[in-house]
């Protein structure tokens, strides 16, 4: 089982044929979704055929019972949530561009009280672990004992973060446990003071490490794996993308899929950026959940990536 820990978000999506570039567009289209790191992270491993479970509080009240009736829709168990009615899904609007752009405005005051749920059910939940995905950047308090338990037996952590609501000592810590760390590069660099790619990986290795990912959208992604010192770069595929939102995400899972069906670092890294890039270009209202007969016709119908030295 593959387990999660992070917020959940629920997302007005609003979508406009005109580009950022415009400043203003008629809205063509409005969805509603939930979202988050973990949540899309989740759903697409369980879409990829996966046995997954959420681990955290929900509120109860009528208004959010929708987020559990997602995660159950989606095949994601939630069997180690408890329930708490401060403990709702933050609530965001994000404008989609026509140029594949986004941007997202959020009210983060939910962030302030997620929890983990009972002791008991995160022994449990770690138990039958055999990977962790966190969103070290929006989590629960303990998550850093969850993410030392997970390291201390052996259990990979593939850990994302995409900003300092949690204070920047914890998130360090959170993520010098973390087996496979993927970051945005301009976090990255944050959380580095690096400004250059490999001094940025560099910084972030140590000896707990599969690997280092530093993603940087249509350039590719940065990386160094177990056994070798250097630092490498892997480019993106060339796609005209329609709506990028969650794909990152989708990246973090299929690139956990892979841990666990055992694919070499370099093919993880190509199978996570296909299972990304064959759902950003769907069209708006499609099924955004990515699938392996998908991937693999996505796979088969662009040139292989290209892995080179720094």
């Amino acid at each position: 089982m593959i387990i999660g820990v992070g917020c959940i978000a629920s997302d007005q999506i609003l979508v406009t044929n005109a580009k950022w570039k415009d400043e203003k567009g008629k809205i063509i289209r409005r969805e509603n979704r939930f979202g988050g790191n973990v949540r899309n992270s989740l759903v697409a491993l369980s879409a990829l055929g996966m046995k997954t479970a959420y681990v955290g509080t929900m509120s109860g009240q009528p208004r959010w019972k929708s987020a559990i009736d997602d995660f159950v829709e989606n095949g994601v168990s939630t069997e180690f949530v408890d329930f708490d009615d401060k403990s709702h899904p933050a609530e965001a609007t994000i404008v989609l561009t026509g140029d594949g752009e986004r941007f997202i405005v959020y009210n983060d005051e939910p962030l302030h009280h997620i929890k983990l749920p009972s002791a008991a059910k995160v022994a449990q939940a770690i138990s039958l672990a055999q990977l962790l995905m966190v969103d070290a950047g929006i989590c629960p308090p303990g998550t850093l004992d969850v993410i030392k338990k997970c390291s201390e037996l052996k259990i990979p952590v593939v850990l994302d973060a995409e900003q300092f609501f949690v204070e920047k000592s914890l998130l360090l810590e959170m993520i010098s446990f973390a087996s496979d760390p993927i970051l945005p590069i301009n976090f990255a660099k944050a959380v580095t003071g690096k400004e250059d790619a490999a001094e940025v990986v560099n910084w972030l290795w140590n000896q707990r490490r599969n690997a280092v990912v530093i993603t940087d959208g249509a350039n590719g992604c940065y990386f160094q794996i177990k056994g070798e010192s250097k630092v490498q770069h892997i480019n993106a595929y060339v796609i005209e993308a329609i709506d990028t939102n969650g794909t990152g995400d989708i990246f973090h899972g299929a690139y956990a899929y892979g841990i666990l069906k055992e694919m070499d670092p370099i093919e993880r890294l190509r199978f996570a950026s296909a299972a990304a890039a064959s759902v950003a270009v769907l069209p708006h209202g499609a099924d955004r959940r990515p699938n392996l007969k998908s991937i693999e016709e996505f796979m088969s119908q662009h040139p292989a990536l290209v892995v080179s030295g720094l």
